[in-house]
């Protein structure tokens, strides 16, 4: 998700540990660690490609974090959102947190209301209720069985939206909602036209009535706009080869998806998730319903970046 060092020095290595549960739509991830420097610059975006929300509750320690020209320090006990899709810096000293990673599309349209608070803590009463909320979910963790987990991550949204809610209307009535609002209402566009063969920067322009420059710019952390909607594409058609309920051929879901040829279309699908489209039907079908035997095979180290491309599909 980040570049991570240590602390005021410049090696690359830190001391800490870190425990993840797996909720099917959800990550939480309980993380002790020395202090250390991070950085999500757009180069991160690009290479991981999601744009999730990391929530974090610090329950030792401390946080800044730097976007823009903007400083917001984390508060104790409060839970602080960071969107992993726009590029930010900071530093943690010594501390204790939780982490609840969320994807985008698992909002639906409720998206802006954790835009509306990017980098900020969730203050007030609601902001306490998510905070002890969030701890007692760490605690019953390893008590709840495999089947009650998809229950748990809605019921676990749906706190989320709810006591980030108030503090959303509060910050939106003196922030600029504009690039929020655009880039939201680019990305369902974008998501329901994926199919559609003259889906281009160009037909995106005109249904935003806004420059080429201008929505380049907006979507200049993921590559600019043509990568966006490519890379998009290449999820969807992700998603449709792990799902064995609706087989296809290769060549047909390229074709459906403006590849120009099957060619084309594998070699961008091998770099953008470093395996063929071949590889994704018939090795990972099982892992995408998440085959306990292979997720415990993977070294620790790759088990979060596992989840994280899982939250996608």
């Amino acid at each position: 998700m980040v570049d991570l060092r240590e602390r005021n020095t410049p090696i690359r290595s830190f001391a800490g540990k870190q425990t993840l549960w797996d909720l099917g739509d959800l990550i939480v991830a309980d993380v002790h660690t020395g202090g250390i420097e991070f950085t999500s610059g757009p180069m991160q975006t690009r290479k991981l490609g999601v744009d999730h929300w990391c929530l974090t509750l610090f329950l030792d320690g401390a946080c800044r974090t730097v976007s823009g020209d903007d400083i917001y320090d984390s508060s104790l006990r409060l839970v602080q959102a960071h969107p992993l899709g726009l590029p930010f810096h900071g530093y943690a000293t010594d501390s204790h947190l939780i982490m609840v990673l969320m994807s985008r599309d698992y909002c639906n349209d409720t998206a802006h209301i954790l835009d509306s608070i990017a980098f900020q803590s969730i203050c007030g009463p609601f902001g306490q209720l998510l905070s002890s909320y969030i701890t007692c979910l760490l605690a019953q963790l390893p008590y709840i069985s495999v089947s009650d987990t998809g229950a748990l991550a809605h019921a676990t949204r749906d706190m989320v939206l709810a006591c980030a809610a108030p503090s959303a209307e509060r910050i939106a009535a003196v922030r600029d909602q504009f690039t929020t609002t655009v880039i939201e209402r680019a990305r369902k566009f974008v998501m329901k036209n994926l199919y559609n063969l003259a889906l281009d920067p160009d037909l995106l322009t005109r249904e935003m009535g806004m420059s080429r420059t201008k929505l380049y710019n907006l979507f200049e952390p993921a590559g600019g706009i043509h990568r966006y909607i490519k890379r998009q594409r290449l999820c969807e058609a992700h998603r449709r080869l792990v799902d064995a309920q609706n087989p296809c051929r290769i060549q047909d879901l390229a074709e459906r998806l403006g590849f120009s040829d099957g060619a084309d279309f594998s070699r961008a699908f091998k770099r953008e998730f470093s395996y063929t489209p071949s590889d994704a039907r018939h090795h990972l079908t099982q892992a995408t319903h998440l085959d306990r035997q292979g997720f415990e095979s993977l070294l620790p180290h790759q088990r979060l970046p596992f989840l994280l491309r899982r939250l996608e599909f």
